[in-house]
């Protein structure tokens, strides 16, 4: 049997009409109050009208705003797709989506994406969140006007957001570093290409590769650490000086993008002897995949990083339902080869 408002109320210790403004999420109730009832709601297994709320929406559309964080990344552009997707999903409850593709990777085009969605009144916001102050005073201003939060790919800290959904991303370092020990097993020097330290995911995996070569892979020598690697300009160029300073380097993990400048430099060198561990499957990957040049590339859902956000929302505008977790993990997966899609 469907719980009435007034079991809902005595069981969350509030009046009939705080659980009504929360069911019919109308203002008025603090945010503590408001989780709380939610929750109660849910546990209580309470099931909203979705036709009475799409028909509202549809009336006033829930605007939900999404930052795409590049424009030109092949990796993004799936997670694009995955937001269109759930876009066409949804729509016709009354959601509409607000996107911003990021021209370039900085704070100043982030917080002016920020500031160009904040206008538009938006309900909630899903982005792949730069680890700078100044992003994190943005989107601390969003969530004092009760703007919802979810990040996805990668993420930011002391943000209380609704939700977080990407790759569990030390973990899936620790999986390149187990990979790299196994190529290696006499051991050597070992290279880390990564990028700008505002983007939290590519640190993280660096932490979790260096963390299980420590442990458990102790004859291999994280040697050199390259960072603000972000296009295969750069990452061809610092390859090729590093390889021509240091040709001990036995293996390399890049942590983000510039895999086709470092597979270039590898072919230009003739280093098919290297170990090369990445992420995803760009066209390019694929290409030094199937040339022997990269050993492993380890994928984590695009697709589902830009369709889980829009779900998740949907549910908490919908159904009052909050995320399972606050960590909502996308599948890692190795790829060689021999395995690629």
């Amino acid at each position: 049997m469907k719980p009435t408002i007034k079991a809902i109320a005595e069981a969350a210790k509030v009046s009939r009409g705080t659980v009504d403004k929360v069911l019919n999420d109308r203002p008025g109730v603090s945010q503590e109050v408001r989780d709380r009832v939610s929750r109660t709601a849910q546990e209580m297994g309470y099931e909203p009208n979705l036709a009475g709320k799409a028909l509202a929406y549809q009336k006033k559309p829930l605007k939900i705003g999404v930052i795409i964080l590049n424009k030109y990344d092949p990796f993004f552009q799936e997670v694009h797709k995955g937001v269109k997707h759930a876009l066409e999903e949804f729509k016709d409850f009354g959601i509409s989506l607000e996107i911003r593709m990021m021209e370039n990777i900085s704070t100043q085009e982030q917080s002016r994406c920020i500031h160009e969605l904040r206008n538009e009144n938006i309900a909630a916001i899903a982005l792949s969140p730069l680890e700078d102050e100044v992003i994190k005073e943005e989107l601390q201003k969003l969530m004092n006007e009760n703007i919802k939060v979810v990040t996805f790919n990668t993420d930011i800290t002391r943000i209380e957001k609704l939700c977080f959904i990407g790759q569990n991303l030390v973990r899936s370092g620790r999986v390149a570093g187990e990979l790299m020990g196994k190529l290696l097993p006499y051991g050597g020097k070992v290279a880390i290409l990564t990028g700008p330290a505002r983007i939290k995911a590519l640190q993280e995996r660096a932490e979790g590769f260096i963390k299980i070569l420590e442990k458990e892979f102790t004859s291999l020598e994280v040697a050199y650490v390259m960072d603000n690697i972000d296009d295969n300009f750069t990452s061809y160029h610092r390859t090729i000086e590093l390889l021509k300073k240091c040709p001990d380097i036995k293996g390399i993990f890049i942590t983000g993008r510039g895999i086709g400048g470092a597979g270039k430099a590898l072919l230009q060198l003739n280093r098919r002897d290297m170990k090369f561990i990445c992420y995803d499957t760009a066209p390019e990957t694929i290409d030094l995949l199937n040339n022997s040049i990269i050993d492993f590339t380890i994928t984590q859902e695009p697709f589902m990083q830009g369709y889980l956000p829009i779900k998740i929302l949907f549910d908490y505008f919908f159904k009052n339902q909050e995320p399972k977790s606050k960590y909502i993990y996308t599948k890692l997966q190795i790829t060689t080869k021999e395995n690629i899609e």
